[in-house]
């Protein structure tokens, strides 16, 4: 994999997705009032990384309790996507998760697997990018099951900008962070969610995907600048 030291923002934001997408193949997400919002006050978070305690705000990013996780999952809330990366980061290595919250490393690129269904989590500056996908290398194409993008703040605070589903990209990374995704049509068309409990509850579900399939345990390939 190649890694670009470009500064280039991000532009997944959901009016440049739908700039490149036919609407007459692929439709949106109607935005149902079903909130991806949970209380995360009574979620079990670990002090493990000194800089992302257990006590930091809901949008902030914390460790997970995995053993806990496992037990109080079907009681609680929704899992938070900033949880499952920095876990996910942090049970590779702790040094893996501090390249990607340190302020000296300007470019943090992690896939997780070689094949299959990998994740990608693409840090530049202050954006991040968060991806399941599999490379259809007949197709020449990444499709992504599910993507999200978040602006983290001064403070640590992690916002959401957008999500989506079923996107097909060039098999180029510089593609996919400029957001050049594509609606293949057929059954599983392409959807971008348009309201802000949608976004958060699809950012949900990939979190669910993260923690669920242990991708910390695959072979990963991280790339730091």
């Amino acid at each position: 994999m190649t890694d670009h030291a470009d500064t280039t923002p991000m532009e997944i934001d959901r009016d440049k997705i739908l700039a490149t997408v036919d609407l007459n193949q692929c439709s949106e997400s109607p935005g149902k009032n079903d909130s991806g919002n949970s209380d995360s006050s009574t979620r079990s978070y670990t002090d493990d990384f000194e800089t992302l305690p257990s006590s930091g705000a809901v949008s902030d990013a914390h460790i997970l309790d995995l053993d806990e996780y496992a037990v109080s999952m079907k009681e609680e809330g929704a899992l938070k996507l900033q949880d499952a990366v920095v876990t996910s980061l942090f049970n590779i290595s702790p040094a893996t998760l501090g390249s990607f919250v340190s302020p000296t490393v300007n470019t943090f690129k992690a896939v997780f697997g070689t094949k299959d269904m990998q994740l990608v989590v693409w840090r530049k500056g202050l954006e991040v990018f968060i991806g399941t996908f599999e490379h259809h290398k007949s197709m020449k194409a990444y499709r992504f099951e599910h993507v999200a993008g978040f602006l983290i703040g001064y403070d640590g605070s992690w916002h959401l900008k957008v999500a989506a589903s079923n996107a097909y990209s060039t098999p180029k990374w510089p593609d996919v962070w400029a957001g050049k995704f594509e609606c293949q049509g057929g059954v599983a068309k392409m959807t971008i969610e348009n309201e802000e409990m949608a976004i958060a509850k699809r950012a949900s579900v990939l979190a669910a995907t993260v923690i669920g399939g242990r991708y910390w345990e695959l072979k990963t390939d991280v790339k730091i600048t």
